[in-house]
């Protein structure tokens, strides 16, 4: 495969995908590395799930998406309940019904080893200054890039990271 590549979901999210590629190297090296994650995705923003879903699912991960954080925290338990949990939960930081600090905060509490990535299109914020421990594992930033999410997500949920968290 040789010169630009291009993924049909692009257009649908105003994105662009670059694939850096020469003769006789793989333009896709990371796609051998993969590993399928069953990841909860919430956010309150319609087409930012279908672009997390789309995206995600493109590298084999098995997504499942939720409208805002009460809605997702059911999943979340009903998954649980169901012995087929999730590997790790994206939620957005602001949606009406419940932020994803709560969001986070309750997940934590009931599977503290299960990672959580907030995503924020407010920049950087400031966590209470009560709050020694923050919830999250990760905060990313909107807009999303894709690329360095599923890089990610693949490095917090390696058996030395979660095993480092069982330490704890």
């Amino acid at each position: 495969m040789n010169g630009s590549a291009t993924c049909d979901l692009t257009p649908r999210h105003a994105g662009g995908i670059e694939i850096d590629n020469a003769p006789g190297r793989d333009p896709l090296p990371q796609l051998k590395k993969k590993r399928s994650l069953h990841i909860l995705c919430i956010d309150d923003d319609p087409q930012v799930r279908e672009f997390l879903n789309d995206c995600l699912t493109h590298f084999k991960h098995r997504v499942t998406v939720a409208s805002g954080g009460r809605r997702g925290l059911e999943m979340f338990r009903t998954a649980t309940l169901q012995n087929q949990p999730y590997e790790v939960v994206i939620t957005d930081l602001g949606m009406p019904d419940m932020d994803g600090q709560c969001v986070a905060r309750m997940i934590k509490a009931e599977s503290p080893n299960t990672p959580v990535i907030l995503m924020t299109g407010w920049g950087t914020f400031r966590e209470d200054e009560n709050e020694t421990d923050s919830p999250v594992d990760a905060v990313v930033g909107k807009p999303l890039h894709i690329q360095e999410l599923n890089d990610l997500l693949l490095q917090m949920t390696t058996p030395a990271n979660l095993a480092g968290k069982e330490a704890r």
